[in-house]
């Protein structure tokens, strides 16, 4: 798109001369505006305090020389007296009045057509005669004539600061378009010639000033990009040598890593796998564990009946009479041992159950309602065995009435990890030691799961790592490293929460788990992946 020719003189609006001469007006004319607009006010003030000055002091002298004659009643001999003052093109009006008579003794008026009233001060005083007045001397003068003179001096000034202002633009105008835009509009063709990419023309701009020297710098700059789009040209024709086998390279290293990553990521995803069935594993281990006491119970006392009705049977088959006291004990035996066995068999069955429920919900991943404070508990209920062999205790703040819409198996799993990480490593070398579960509601539509233990901690470089995959602290020892990076992976792709860690050596360590009420929905594709 070639540029709108210039206008002669670069008289357009987006011109260097344009701005100059609205700099200048602006420049030279406001001021002198405000200049002459305060003079104006100034002078009108300066008269009407003049004037006030003046009319006191007429008026002093005026009551003074018209005592006599108004004592004297001789009107001739008091008219020169006020001739003389009104002579003057300010009076306006001049008015004696004796206090015996209605009429004036003395009186002069001036015409004042079309007169600003707001120019005129009027004063009255009183004559006086051995201290007793006489008459009345009334003076009105205006400031009109004043200020007629003075706004006749301020047009002649505005038309001479008019005349300085042209000659003075006329003169700016010409040594500015003689020594700036004329060299100005060389060196805006030489750029629009390089943007324009013509780089054959050659800049030259005639002078020593700063705008020669621009120019000079520009044809420079011009010769300068010409031996560097040469060299270019020459350096393109071995680049594209070099590309071409540059990619042949690259396409065979991108064959052999696609074929590393998707390694990598099959030993990762068989990894994540054993971790969760060694996570169902454990609970299985405790599930089993707790099952042996309520089973071992009810197996005892099944044994303990078992004999005694043998008894009973022998004594049948013996013909040994049977006394009330002995069937009596039976009845009572039998009792007992029927609440023992009911007990029993419904703890078992309770396990059972939980157990169960907890095994769909993380073998299936299913979405469903439920109370937070219930899947807690029931999750403990498989994690508890791990630490009843050990000095450390589980202690819990649960808040019931959190009801959620999420994946229970999903949370059981990051719980049971996050409880068999503190067993494992918050309490390794530990006397003794408590983890604290916590669950309460954060607003309206989240909630906090925190695990916290009073264990040993962690420094600053376990706790940035702590989520990574494949780092642990026991490497060698059993830990694979996937254990905090699977619960990292369920709390934000799973359930939809945040998950922090605050620690420092020796303060114990606290998993803070944010979680929505209502998790997020995901497609089948990306539960089956995860």
């Amino acid at each position: 798109m070639q540029p709108p020719p210039a206008r002669p003189f670069g008289w357009q609006r987006n011109s260097l001369t344009f701005a100059v001469m609205l700099a200048l007006l602006l420049g030279l004319l406001l001021p002198t505006t405000a200049v002459l607009l305060y003079d104006v006010q100034n002078t009108r003030e300066t008269a009407m305090e003049d004037l006030r000055k003046d009319l006191a002091r007429t008026s002093e002298v005026m009551s003074l020389s018209l005592a006599e004659p108004v004592w004297q009643v001789s009107p001739d001999l008091a008219e020169p007296m006020v001739k003389a003052q009104v002579d003057d093109p300010r009076f306006v009006a001049v008015r004696v009045i004796e206090q015996t008579s209605s009429a004036p003794f003395l009186s002069f008026e001036r015409s004042r057509d079309g007169e600003d009233a707001a120019l005129t001060l009027s004063q009255t005083r009183a004559i006086l005669r051995d201290g007793r007045e006489i008459a009345n001397l009334t003076i009105t003068m205006t400031a009109a004539p004043l200020l007629q003179s003075k706004r006749a001096d301020v047009w002649r000034t505005v038309w001479r600061s008019g005349l300085t202002l042209t000659l003075s633009l006329v003169l700016m105008v010409w040594v500015l378009r003689h020594y700036m835009l004329r060299p100005m509009t060389e060196l805006t063709r030489g750029a629009e010639a390089l943007a324009a990419g013509r780089l054959n023309q050659p800049l030259l701009i005639s002078g020593a000033d700063e705008i020669a020297r621009v120019g000079a710098a520009m044809e420079r700059m011009r010769q300068a990009l010409l031996s560097a789009f040469e060299a270019l040209r020459q350096h393109n024709v071995n680049l594209e040598e070099t590309v071409a086998q540059r990619t042949a390279e690259l396409t065979a290293s991108n064959g052999e890593l696609s074929q590393t990553l998707q390694t990598l990521q099959t030993a990762q995803h068989e990894l994540v796998e054993s971790e969760k069935l060694a996570s169902l594993g454990r609970l299985v281990a405790g599930v089993a564990h707790e099952l042996n006491t309520p089973l071992g119970n009810a197996l005892t006392v099944v044994s303990t009946l078992e004999d005694r009705y043998r008894q009973l049977e022998q004594m049948l088959s013996g013909g040994v009479p049977l006394r009330r006291s002995t069937l009596e004990e039976l009845a009572r035996d039998t009792r007992r041992a029927q609440d023992i066995l009911q007990r029993n068999v419904q703890k078992a069955a309770d396990l059972v159950r939980d157990f169960k429920q907890v095994a769909i919900d993380q073998t299936a991943d299913l979405r469903r309602d439920f109370e937070l404070h219930q899947v807690i508990e029931d999750v403990l209920v498989m994690v508890e065995p791990s630490f009843k062999k050990t000095p450390f205790t589980i202690r819990t703040e649960l808040s019931p009435g959190l009801t959620m819409n999420s994946y229970p198996g999903a949370l059981g799993q990051v719980l049971t990890n996050l409880l068999m990480n503190a067993l494992l490593h918050a309490f390794d070398g530990q006397a003794h030691g408590q983890v604290t579960v916590r669950c309460a509601p954060l607003n309206d539509g989240e909630a906090e799961l925190s695990v916290i233990d009073d264990g040993r901690g962690m420094d600053e470089t376990v706790r940035r790592r702590i989520f990574d995959p494949f780092f642990t602290t026991k490497l060698g020892t059993g830990g694979s490293g996937l254990g905090m990076h699977i619960v990292h992976s369920i709390v934000t792709n799973i359930l939809g929460g945040q998950i922090e860690v605050r620690s420092s050596p020796g303060q114990g360590s606290q998993m803070l788990v944010r979680l929505p009420l209502n998790a997020p929905q995901r497609a089948a594709t990306e539960a089956a992946a995860t």
